[in-house]
Protein backbone atom coordinates (compact mmCIF):
# COMPACT_ATOMS: atom_id res chain seq x y z
CA UNK A 1 0.00 0.00 0.00
CA UNK A 2 2.57 2.86 1.04
CA UNK A 3 4.72 1.50 -2.25
CA UNK A 4 1.56 2.07 -4.47
CA UNK A 5 1.36 5.77 -2.53
CA UNK A 6 4.83 6.53 -3.26
CA UNK A 7 4.43 5.43 -6.94
CA UNK A 8 0.99 7.84 -6.98
CA UNK A 9 3.15 10.67 -5.76
CA UNK A 10 5.67 10.25 -7.56
CA UNK A 11 3.29 10.48 -10.92
CA UNK A 12 1.97 14.21 -9.76
CA UNK A 13 5.66 14.83 -8.13
CA UNK A 14 6.33 18.70 -8.47
CA UNK A 15 9.89 19.56 -6.77
CA UNK A 16 8.85 23.17 -5.65
CA UNK A 17 5.21 21.62 -4.19
CA UNK A 18 6.79 19.56 -2.18
CA UNK A 19 9.07 21.90 -0.73
CA UNK A 20 6.56 24.24 -0.67
CA UNK A 21 4.82 21.36 1.59
CA UNK A 22 8.16 20.72 3.66
CA UNK A 23 8.32 24.22 4.16
CA UNK A 24 4.82 24.23 5.69
CA UNK A 25 5.75 21.02 7.71
CA UNK A 26 8.48 22.86 9.12
CA UNK A 27 6.03 25.46 10.45
CA UNK A 28 4.00 23.40 12.27
CA UNK A 29 7.24 21.45 13.45
CA UNK A 30 8.32 24.79 15.31
CA UNK A 31 4.85 25.41 16.39
CA UNK A 32 4.60 21.67 18.15
CA UNK A 33 8.12 22.54 19.39
CA UNK A 34 7.25 23.14 23.30
CA UNK A 35 3.64 21.77 23.19
CA UNK A 36 3.97 18.47 21.80
CA UNK A 37 6.85 15.82 21.39
CA UNK A 38 5.07 12.82 19.76
CA UNK A 39 3.00 15.00 16.88
CA UNK A 40 6.16 16.80 16.15
CA UNK A 41 7.72 13.29 15.64
CA UNK A 42 5.43 12.50 13.56
CA UNK A 43 5.27 15.52 11.57
CA UNK A 44 9.12 15.06 10.89
CA UNK A 45 8.31 11.80 9.44
CA UNK A 46 6.45 13.10 6.76
CA UNK A 47 9.05 16.03 6.21
CA UNK A 48 10.95 12.81 5.42
CA UNK A 49 9.06 10.75 3.34
CA UNK A 50 8.52 14.10 1.37
CA UNK A 51 12.64 14.85 1.30
CA UNK A 52 12.57 11.18 -0.33
CA UNK A 53 9.82 11.74 -2.84
CA UNK A 54 11.14 14.75 -4.17
CA UNK A 55 14.04 12.84 -5.09
CA UNK A 56 17.87 13.93 -6.26
CA UNK A 57 18.15 13.11 -2.27
CA UNK A 58 22.54 12.94 -3.03
CA UNK A 59 22.24 16.68 -4.24
CA UNK A 60 20.52 17.39 -0.92
CA UNK A 61 22.74 15.82 1.12
CA UNK A 62 26.00 16.97 -0.54
CA UNK A 63 24.40 20.86 -0.78
CA UNK A 64 24.06 20.63 3.40
CA UNK A 65 26.97 19.21 4.09
CA UNK A 66 28.89 21.97 2.34
CA UNK A 67 28.10 24.14 4.90
CA UNK A 68 30.46 24.02 7.94
CA UNK A 69 27.67 24.10 10.93
CA UNK A 70 26.01 21.19 9.26
CA UNK A 71 28.49 19.17 8.68
CA UNK A 72 29.73 19.46 12.39
CA UNK A 73 26.56 18.20 13.80
CA UNK A 74 27.20 15.34 11.68
CA UNK A 75 30.93 14.65 13.13
CA UNK A 76 29.11 14.85 16.51
CA UNK A 77 27.06 12.20 15.74
CA UNK A 78 29.41 10.03 14.24
CA UNK A 79 31.92 10.19 16.84
CA UNK A 80 28.94 8.93 19.09
CA UNK A 81 28.32 5.69 17.02
CA UNK A 82 32.24 5.12 17.02
CA UNK A 83 32.25 5.14 20.54
CA UNK A 84 30.06 2.01 20.79
CA UNK A 85 33.28 -0.18 19.07
CA UNK A 86 34.59 0.40 23.26
CA UNK A 87 31.63 0.88 25.10
CA UNK A 88 30.04 -2.03 27.61
CA UNK A 89 26.52 -0.84 28.51
CA UNK A 90 25.29 -1.01 24.54
CA UNK A 91 21.43 0.07 25.56
CA UNK A 92 22.31 3.03 26.98
CA UNK A 93 25.22 3.60 24.63
CA UNK A 94 22.17 3.27 21.92
CA UNK A 95 20.25 5.77 24.25
CA UNK A 96 22.90 8.26 24.01
CA UNK A 97 23.03 8.14 20.15
CA UNK A 98 18.96 8.38 20.10
CA UNK A 99 19.72 11.55 22.12
CA UNK A 100 22.55 13.08 19.70
CA UNK A 101 20.43 11.81 16.84
CA UNK A 102 18.33 14.90 16.50
CA UNK A 103 21.54 16.86 15.23
CA UNK A 104 21.02 15.08 11.78
CA UNK A 105 17.86 17.33 11.42
CA UNK A 106 19.51 20.25 10.26
CA UNK A 107 20.83 18.62 6.91
CA UNK A 108 16.87 17.78 6.33
CA UNK A 109 16.20 20.91 7.13
CA UNK A 110 19.07 23.24 5.36
CA UNK A 111 17.70 21.22 2.54
CA UNK A 112 14.61 22.98 1.66
CA UNK A 113 14.14 25.73 3.80
CA UNK A 114 12.70 28.74 2.18
CA UNK A 115 14.04 32.52 3.06
CA UNK A 116 10.31 33.49 2.88
CA UNK A 117 9.58 31.19 5.56
CA UNK A 118 12.30 32.05 8.14
CA UNK A 119 9.71 34.72 9.96
CA UNK A 120 6.79 32.49 10.02
CA UNK A 121 9.07 29.37 11.61
CA UNK A 122 10.42 31.86 14.58
CA UNK A 123 6.82 33.01 14.93
CA UNK A 124 5.53 29.51 15.09
CA UNK A 125 7.31 29.12 17.57
CA UNK A 126 6.83 32.14 19.55
CA UNK A 127 3.10 31.34 19.20
CA UNK A 128 3.53 27.60 20.44
CA UNK A 129 5.54 29.24 23.93
CA UNK A 130 2.58 31.66 24.01
CA UNK A 131 0.31 28.45 24.03
CA UNK A 132 2.27 27.36 26.90
CA UNK A 133 2.56 29.95 29.21
CA UNK A 134 -1.33 30.50 28.97
CA UNK A 135 -1.50 27.16 30.01
CA UNK A 136 0.63 27.56 32.77
CA UNK A 137 -0.70 30.96 34.27
CA UNK A 138 -4.27 28.92 33.88
CA UNK A 139 -3.27 26.50 35.91
CA UNK A 140 -1.36 28.39 38.04
CA UNK A 141 -4.77 30.58 38.32
CA UNK A 142 -6.81 27.71 38.70
CA UNK A 143 -8.98 28.61 35.48
CA UNK A 144 -7.22 25.02 34.30
CA UNK A 145 -6.32 21.77 35.80
CA UNK A 146 -2.47 20.66 36.43
CA UNK A 147 -3.45 17.40 34.93
CA UNK A 148 -5.68 17.03 31.77
CA UNK A 149 -6.67 14.03 30.40
CA UNK A 150 -9.10 12.55 28.19
CA UNK A 151 -9.39 9.06 28.48
CA UNK A 152 -6.07 7.44 27.22
CA UNK A 153 -5.11 11.01 26.32
CA UNK A 154 -2.93 13.09 28.59
CA UNK A 155 -2.97 16.49 26.89
CA UNK A 156 -0.42 17.51 29.45
CA UNK A 157 0.66 16.62 33.06
CA UNK A 158 3.08 18.93 35.36
CA UNK A 159 5.59 17.52 37.04
CA UNK A 160 4.07 18.16 40.82
CA UNK A 161 1.23 20.46 41.68
CA UNK A 162 2.57 24.21 42.25
CA UNK A 163 5.00 23.55 39.29
CA UNK A 164 3.35 25.23 36.29
CA UNK A 165 5.11 23.42 33.61
CA UNK A 166 2.90 21.93 31.29
CA UNK A 167 4.07 20.81 28.34
CA UNK A 168 7.76 20.44 29.14
CA UNK A 169 9.82 18.79 31.70
CA UNK A 170 10.19 22.31 33.70
CA UNK A 171 13.82 21.95 32.99
CA UNK A 172 13.64 22.31 29.68
CA UNK A 173 10.55 24.72 29.93
CA UNK A 174 12.51 27.36 32.06
CA UNK A 175 15.32 27.67 29.28
CA UNK A 176 12.75 27.75 26.21
CA UNK A 177 10.94 30.98 28.21
CA UNK A 178 14.54 32.53 28.70
CA UNK A 179 15.12 31.90 25.35
CA UNK A 180 11.87 33.47 23.60
CA UNK A 181 12.32 36.56 25.92
CA UNK A 182 15.54 37.19 24.19
CA UNK A 183 13.14 36.08 21.02
CA UNK A 184 10.91 38.67 21.23
CA UNK A 185 13.06 41.19 22.76
CA UNK A 186 15.41 41.16 19.85
CA UNK A 187 12.25 42.23 17.46
CA UNK A 188 11.14 45.12 20.12
CA UNK A 189 14.49 46.35 20.01
CA UNK A 190 16.04 45.79 16.32
CA UNK A 191 12.68 45.27 14.40
CA UNK A 192 10.46 48.98 12.69
CA UNK A 193 7.11 47.20 14.27
CA UNK A 194 3.98 49.39 15.13
CA UNK A 195 3.87 50.90 18.02
CA UNK A 196 0.82 48.79 19.64
CA UNK A 197 2.80 45.56 18.36
CA UNK A 198 5.76 46.53 20.54
CA UNK A 199 3.41 47.04 23.64
CA UNK A 200 1.90 43.40 23.16
CA UNK A 201 5.45 41.87 22.99
CA UNK A 202 7.15 43.81 25.96
CA UNK A 203 3.83 42.44 27.66
CA UNK A 204 4.92 38.96 26.41
CA UNK A 205 8.29 39.54 27.53
CA UNK A 206 7.18 40.81 30.73
CA UNK A 207 4.82 37.66 31.52
CA UNK A 208 7.37 35.24 29.96
CA UNK A 209 10.10 36.10 32.41
CA UNK A 210 7.61 36.29 34.92
CA UNK A 211 6.82 32.82 34.40
CA UNK A 212 10.53 31.60 34.29
CA UNK A 213 10.11 32.31 38.03
CA UNK A 214 6.95 30.74 39.06
CA UNK A 215 8.06 27.42 37.74
CA UNK A 216 10.27 24.73 39.48
CA UNK A 217 13.29 24.17 36.78
CA UNK A 218 16.59 26.15 38.13
CA UNK A 219 17.92 25.81 35.25
CA UNK A 220 15.95 28.02 33.54
CA UNK A 221 16.81 30.51 36.14
CA UNK A 222 20.13 30.16 35.66
CA UNK A 223 19.83 30.35 31.72
CA UNK A 224 17.86 33.94 31.77
CA UNK A 225 20.49 35.39 33.85
CA UNK A 226 23.75 34.54 31.91
CA UNK A 227 21.36 35.34 28.87
CA UNK A 228 21.07 38.97 29.66
CA UNK A 229 24.79 39.32 31.35
CA UNK A 230 25.86 38.61 27.36
CA UNK A 231 22.87 41.07 26.02
CA UNK A 232 24.07 43.48 28.60
CA UNK A 233 27.57 43.11 27.80
CA UNK A 234 27.47 42.48 23.85
CA UNK A 235 24.63 44.02 22.41
CA UNK A 236 23.38 46.78 24.72
CA UNK A 237 26.29 48.25 26.35
CA UNK A 238 24.36 51.71 26.90
CA UNK A 239 21.44 49.95 28.42
CA UNK A 240 23.39 47.29 30.35
CA UNK A 241 22.65 49.31 33.95
CA UNK A 242 19.20 50.08 33.47
CA UNK A 243 18.71 46.42 32.34
CA UNK A 244 20.41 44.71 35.12
CA UNK A 245 18.52 46.79 37.88
CA UNK A 246 15.57 45.65 36.07
CA UNK A 247 16.32 41.89 36.36
CA UNK A 248 17.48 42.28 39.83
CA UNK A 249 14.02 44.44 40.47
CA UNK A 250 12.13 40.72 39.09
CA UNK A 251 14.14 38.49 41.05
CA UNK A 252 13.52 40.67 43.69
CA UNK A 253 9.87 40.37 43.36
CA UNK A 254 9.65 36.68 42.51
CA UNK A 255 11.50 36.09 45.54
CA UNK A 256 9.06 37.74 47.64
CA UNK A 257 5.94 36.69 45.54
CA UNK A 258 6.58 33.48 44.25
CA UNK A 259 6.36 30.34 46.84
CA UNK A 260 8.59 27.76 44.34
CA UNK A 261 11.27 29.89 43.42
CA UNK A 262 11.64 31.16 46.75
CA UNK A 263 11.69 27.73 48.38
CA UNK A 264 13.92 26.78 45.33
CA UNK A 265 16.69 29.69 46.20
CA UNK A 266 16.54 28.52 49.96
CA UNK A 267 16.72 24.89 49.00
CA UNK A 268 20.01 25.85 46.36
CA UNK A 269 21.48 27.78 49.34
CA UNK A 270 21.21 25.11 51.50
CA UNK A 271 22.78 22.53 49.08
CA UNK A 272 25.81 24.87 48.40
CA UNK A 273 26.46 25.30 52.26
CA UNK A 274 26.77 21.68 52.78
CA UNK A 275 28.99 21.27 50.48
CA UNK A 276 31.32 23.39 52.49
CA UNK A 277 31.21 21.49 55.95
CA UNK A 278 33.92 19.01 57.08
CA UNK A 279 32.85 16.30 55.31
CA UNK A 280 31.20 17.80 52.34
CA UNK A 281 27.43 16.30 51.46
CA UNK A 282 26.99 14.93 47.96
CA UNK A 283 23.58 13.56 49.11
CA UNK A 284 21.44 16.60 47.77
CA UNK A 285 20.10 17.82 44.09
CA UNK A 286 23.28 20.05 43.73
CA UNK A 287 25.20 18.29 45.42
CA UNK A 288 24.86 15.33 43.71
CA UNK A 289 26.01 17.31 40.80
CA UNK A 290 28.82 18.72 42.29
CA UNK A 291 29.74 15.11 43.26
CA UNK A 292 30.00 13.52 39.90
CA UNK A 293 31.96 16.67 38.76
CA UNK A 294 34.46 16.06 41.57
CA UNK A 295 34.64 12.20 41.34
CA UNK A 296 34.82 12.23 37.51
CA UNK A 297 38.69 13.92 37.79
CA UNK A 298 39.94 10.12 37.97
CA UNK A 299 37.35 8.35 35.28
CA UNK A 300 38.96 11.27 32.88
CA UNK A 301 42.43 10.96 34.10
CA UNK A 302 42.24 7.25 33.11
CA UNK A 303 40.43 7.75 29.89
CA UNK A 304 41.81 11.16 28.62
CA UNK A 305 41.96 10.64 24.80
CA UNK A 306 38.64 8.23 23.75
CA UNK A 307 37.43 8.35 27.30
CA UNK A 308 35.15 5.16 28.05
CA UNK A 309 32.55 4.62 25.40
CA UNK A 310 29.68 5.99 24.29
CA UNK A 311 27.15 3.97 27.01
CA UNK A 312 29.50 3.55 29.98
CA UNK A 313 29.41 7.10 31.59
CA UNK A 314 27.40 6.22 34.46
CA UNK A 315 28.60 2.94 34.40
CA UNK A 316 31.82 4.59 35.31
CA UNK A 317 30.81 6.77 37.85
CA UNK A 318 28.81 4.55 39.79
CA UNK A 319 32.29 2.42 40.04
CA UNK A 320 34.30 5.44 41.68
CA UNK A 321 31.38 7.08 43.49
CA UNK A 322 31.32 5.90 47.35
CA UNK A 323 27.71 3.89 48.00
CA UNK A 324 27.21 6.23 50.74
CA UNK A 325 26.42 8.98 48.22
CA UNK A 326 23.43 7.24 47.43
CA UNK A 327 22.01 10.44 45.36
CA UNK A 328 24.89 10.33 43.11
CA UNK A 329 23.56 6.39 42.25
CA UNK A 330 20.05 7.02 42.15
CA UNK A 331 20.83 9.44 39.04
CA UNK A 332 20.02 8.00 35.50
CA UNK A 333 22.56 10.67 33.78
CA UNK A 334 25.10 12.84 34.65
CA UNK A 335 22.76 16.19 34.66
CA UNK A 336 25.72 17.54 32.62
CA UNK A 337 26.41 17.07 28.58
CA UNK A 338 29.61 18.31 28.49
CA UNK A 339 31.29 16.49 31.71
CA UNK A 340 28.97 13.51 29.70
CA UNK A 341 31.28 13.68 26.51
CA UNK A 342 34.18 14.02 28.64
CA UNK A 343 34.14 10.90 30.33
CA UNK A 344 32.28 8.74 27.71
CA UNK A 345 34.61 10.23 24.39
CA UNK A 346 37.24 11.91 26.19
CA UNK A 347 39.14 14.55 24.41
CA UNK A 348 38.14 13.42 21.27
CA UNK A 349 34.76 13.93 21.59
CA UNK A 350 34.47 17.06 23.42
CA UNK A 351 36.66 18.88 21.32
CA UNK A 352 34.50 17.48 17.97
CA UNK A 353 31.37 18.95 20.35
CA UNK A 354 33.22 22.60 20.80
CA UNK A 355 33.17 22.43 17.07
CA UNK A 356 29.81 23.08 16.65
CA UNK A 357 30.15 26.21 18.69
CA UNK A 358 32.64 27.33 17.14
CA UNK A 359 31.44 26.77 13.65
CA UNK A 360 28.53 28.50 14.80
CA UNK A 361 29.83 31.49 16.61
CA UNK A 362 32.29 32.44 13.56
CA UNK A 363 29.47 31.66 10.90
CA UNK A 364 29.39 34.67 8.34
CA UNK A 365 25.72 36.07 8.68
CA UNK A 366 24.93 38.88 6.71
CA UNK A 367 21.52 39.56 8.28
CA UNK A 368 22.26 40.89 12.04
CA UNK A 369 18.61 39.59 13.46
CA UNK A 370 19.30 36.39 12.11
CA UNK A 371 22.86 36.19 13.16
CA UNK A 372 21.90 37.42 16.97
CA UNK A 373 18.78 34.49 16.99
CA UNK A 374 21.61 31.92 16.00
CA UNK A 375 23.74 33.22 18.51
CA UNK A 376 21.68 33.27 21.48
CA UNK A 377 19.74 29.87 20.56
CA UNK A 378 22.84 28.32 20.71
CA UNK A 379 24.07 30.00 24.07
CA UNK A 380 20.24 28.81 25.64
CA UNK A 381 21.50 25.31 24.54
CA UNK A 382 24.95 25.71 26.02
CA UNK A 383 23.74 27.28 29.47
CA UNK A 384 20.76 24.78 29.77
CA UNK A 385 23.17 21.58 29.25
CA UNK A 386 25.42 22.71 31.95
CA UNK A 387 22.84 20.92 34.36
CA UNK A 388 20.79 18.62 32.15
CA UNK A 389 21.83 17.06 28.87
CA UNK A 390 20.10 15.79 25.56
CA UNK A 391 18.22 13.32 27.25
CA UNK A 392 14.56 14.62 25.64
CA UNK A 393 13.34 15.51 22.50
CA UNK A 394 13.74 19.09 23.09
CA UNK A 395 16.54 21.05 23.42
CA UNK A 396 18.67 19.38 20.14
CA UNK A 397 15.32 19.55 18.15
CA UNK A 398 14.99 23.31 18.98
CA UNK A 399 18.46 24.20 18.36
CA UNK A 400 18.35 22.27 15.07
CA UNK A 401 15.01 24.61 13.90
CA UNK A 402 16.62 27.80 14.93
CA UNK A 403 19.99 27.13 13.08
CA UNK A 404 17.97 25.60 10.05
CA UNK A 405 16.42 29.02 9.87
CA UNK A 406 19.21 31.16 10.85
CA UNK A 407 22.56 29.66 8.51
CA UNK A 408 20.17 31.18 5.39
CA UNK A 409 19.45 34.53 4.43
CA UNK A 410 15.96 35.90 3.65
CA UNK A 411 16.74 36.17 -0.20
CA UNK A 412 17.05 32.35 -0.76
CA UNK A 413 15.03 30.52 -3.13
CA UNK A 414 14.25 26.59 -2.40
CA UNK A 415 10.70 27.26 -4.07
CA UNK A 416 10.71 28.45 -7.31
CA UNK A 417 8.22 28.16 -9.91
CA UNK A 418 5.67 28.16 -7.29
CA UNK A 419 4.08 31.45 -6.27
CA UNK A 420 3.50 31.91 -2.69
CA UNK A 421 0.55 33.67 -1.21
CA UNK A 422 0.67 34.62 2.77
CA UNK A 423 -3.04 33.55 3.61
CA UNK A 424 -3.24 30.49 1.34
CA UNK A 425 -0.01 29.12 3.03
CA UNK A 426 -1.38 30.10 6.54
CA UNK A 427 -4.32 28.59 5.44
CA UNK A 428 -2.30 25.69 4.88
CA UNK A 429 0.00 25.30 7.46
CA UNK A 430 -3.50 25.43 9.87
CA UNK A 431 -5.24 22.85 7.87
CA UNK A 432 -1.72 20.97 8.23
CA UNK A 433 -1.55 21.35 12.09
CA UNK A 434 -5.15 20.24 12.68
CA UNK A 435 -4.99 17.22 10.66
CA UNK A 436 -2.34 15.59 12.49
CA UNK A 437 -3.37 16.89 15.88
CA UNK A 438 -6.74 14.98 15.51
CA UNK A 439 -4.55 11.93 14.09
CA UNK A 440 -2.48 11.58 16.76
CA UNK A 441 -5.76 11.89 19.26
CA UNK A 442 -7.13 9.46 17.15
CA UNK A 443 -4.62 6.67 17.34
CA UNK A 444 -4.11 7.53 20.72
CA UNK A 445 -7.74 6.63 21.71
CA UNK A 446 -7.26 3.25 19.03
Amino acid sequence: MISRLIATVKTYNNKDLLTLWMNNLLVVYAFLLPISQTIKATVFVFILLLFFIRGNIFAYLQESLSNKVVRSFLYLFLIYVIGMLWTEDIDSGISAINSIKYGLYLIVFYSFIDGRYIDKVISAFILGMLVSELTSYGMLLGVMPWKLQFDKIIFYATQSVGDPSPFLNHIHYGVALAFVVILIGQKIIFNKNKVFIKILMSLFVLTATLNIFITGGRTGYITFFLLMIVLSRFYLRKWAIPLLLAVLLIVTAAYNNSKIFKSRAFQSEKNINALFDKTPNFNTSIGARIGILYYAYDIIQDHPIFGVGTGDTMTEIYKVVPKKYYHIHQLQHSHNQYISILISLGFVGILIFFNTFYQIFRYKQDEQDLKFIMVFATLAIAFGILTTQFNLRFFMPLWMVMLAVTLISRARRTIVNTPLNDKKQLLQIIVLGIVFSVSSLLYQLV
